[in-house]
């Protein structure tokens, strides 16, 4: 009886699992976007029947308005020009100046059709020799002595949004077939949605 709820249990747990933080995912996105248009409407509107899901529903039609106008300013000549001003400004406030510069630098690489976040995937050695981790491969460099370095981002499992920036020769890397989606959900599952025969190659 006792194996038999846990296994039940387990079984609902992992089948629910996934939908109930997809939901919640997007619940945070809606959320985040309603969020400004919403406060406002509350603040002048707020006596309205089903004030708070009618703010909530315009204040998100509102917000993703707002973000359609920006992008279509934006795209002109002029938009260029009045955010090129905008950046100017900002670079002469200190801390923010390289707050914004960071935050731009990371948006400019996922979105960029020329570039990929995430170039390629590779095992590295850590924490320490013959322990192999998956890592992705975000950027390289050269240092004076002429070695080549990946720059690689080292995700946590199972939330692979927190991890470790890492330098790493390329030569003490071992590359693989594998995409960053292949790879981030093998980190997620903590290993178990993976494939039979690793790439981990002994010396």
């Amino acid at each position: 009886m006792n194996k038999n709820f846990r296994y039940y249990f387990l079984i609902g747990l992992f089948s629910i699992l996934p939908i109930a933080a997809t939901i919640w995912l997007i619940k945070v996105i809606l959320t985040f976007f309603s969020g400004p248009a919403q406060s406002v409407f509350n603040q002048f509107l707020p006596d309205i029947p089903f004030s708070s899901n009618l703010s909530w529903i315009i204040g998100f039609l509102f917000t993703i308005s707002f973000v359609l106008l920006a992008g279509y300013i934006v795209s002109s000549v002029f938009g260029k020009i009045l955010l090129k001003k905008i950046e100017d400004i900002i670079s002469y406030i200190p801390i923010v100046n390289s707050l914004y510069i960071t935050i731009k630098g990371i948006t400019d690489s996922i979105s960029s059709s020329k570039k990929q976040a995430f170039s390629k995937v590779v095992l590295i050695e850590y924490p320490k020799n013959d322990i192999w981790t998956l890592a992705l491969v975000t950027g390289e460099s050269e240092n004076e002595q002429g070695f080549k370095y990946y720059h690689l981002f080292l995700p946590t499992s199972p939330n692979p949004t927190s991890g470790f920036m890492l330098y790493i020769e390329k030569q003490k890397t071992l590359e693989t077939n594998l995409n960053a989606d292949e790879a981030i959900k093998i980190i997620v599952s903590g290993g178990a949605i993976s494939p039979q025969k690793n790439q981990i190659k002994k010396q």
